[in-house]
C-alpha cells in the first residue's frame, strides 16, 4: 500500500453521542473518497472505514471511479456478510 500511486478511502463512525462522523480522502483522485463514502452512505455501514490503493500503469479516464466504486462495494459486502 505504501508504494500504491494512490490511497483513497472513506470512513463512517457514530460516536458517543449517536452522531455520526464520515470523512474521505481523494489522494488525487477528485471524486474517487465521494465514491467510496457514497457507498459506505448507501449501505449504511457504521464503525468502518474502506481503503482502495491505485497502481497507476495506463490512464483509464473516469472508469477509474468505478473501480473505486466497486471495490468499496466489495469491501462493504465482506463487511456485512
Amino acid at each position: 500500500v505504501s508504494s500504491a500511486t494512490h490511497n483513497v478511502y472513506a470512513y463512517r463512525f457514530v460516536n458517543q453521542d449517536g452522531v455520526i462522523q464520515e470523512g474521505s480522502e481523494d489522494d488525487d483522485e477528485h471524486g474517487a473518497g465521494r465514491t467510496l463514502l457514497r457507498t459506505l452512505r448507501e449501505n449504511n455501514v457504521q464503525n468502518a472505514m474502506v481503503l482502495a490503493s491505485r497502481w497507476y500503469a495506463c490512464k483509464i479516464g473516469s472508469k477509474r471511479f468505478a473501480h473505486y466504486g466497486n471495490a468499496g462495494l466489495s469491501a462493504v459486502n465482506r463487511l456485512v456478510n
